[in-house]
């Protein structure tokens, strides 16, 4: 919010040194890319980024592939209130932020630790993209992608992807029957392309 002040506070004071349709096209654009950069987590790791060590969970990340995901997303759910969702549903299994944590060992295997449930597996790292494989408690392949925050980084995933894993984590647990917050969730962004769920990670 101070970024966008800030952007918006600067362009008021050039105004008077450009003509009003002009000093308008460049707050919308500025704008504009400040909200995008927002929605959909622009802010991609390099190649070589370091995933490797053990990273603390701090709760649910979403992101968008677009900002059109929002338009249609608006008509059905806040994106605060997914991540609510996301984050009580996980907290029945003991994945919770701030106990949880997320490790990547040098020889790629996987460990996501956390008060109720251990669940091994491997990873894979391939420039910015991770592949975490779950073949143990249950079988999962979750494809994602590395953004990069000011905390550490977030690793989104398909959202109903991410909700597959969060129902298999509840089943591990016997928290998964007759979960109305679940079925809701999947409900709604059933048909909602471009929405990405994920790990919000801190070292």
């Amino acid at each position: 919010m101070k970024k966008v002040i800030i952007i918006l506070s600067a362009l008021v004071l050039s105004a008077t040194a450009a003509n009003a349709q002009g000093w308008l096209d460049s707050f919308l654009k500025v704008a504009t890319e400040t909200v995008g950069n927002v929605v959909t987590g622009s802010n991609v790791v390099s190649s070589a980024f370091d995933i490797q060590g053990t990273w603390k969970y701090q709760g649910v990340a979403i992101g968008a592939t677009s900002d059109n995901v929002l338009t249609t997303l608006a008509a059905s759910a806040s994106t605060s209130t997914i991540e609510k969702q996301c984050d009580q549903l996980l907290a029945k299994a003991g994945i919770k932020a701030g106990i949880a944590k997320l490790t990547f060992n040098e020889d790629g295997s996987f460990l996501l630790s956390a008060g109720k449930i251990t669940l091994p597996g491997t990873w894979t790292k391939s420039g910015t993209s991770l592949t975490i494989n779950f073949a143990k408690i249950f079988t999962l392949k979750l494809n994602g992608t590395i953004k990069a925050t000011t905390e550490g980084c977030n690793i989104l995933f398909p959202a109903d992807k991410f909700l597959s894993f969060v129902q298999k984590v509840l089943e591990a647990v016997n928290k998964v029957a007759n979960n109305s917050t679940l079925s809701t969730l999947q409900s709604t962004l059933a048909n909602v392309k471009g929405l990405q769920l994920g790990f919000k990670l801190a070292k």
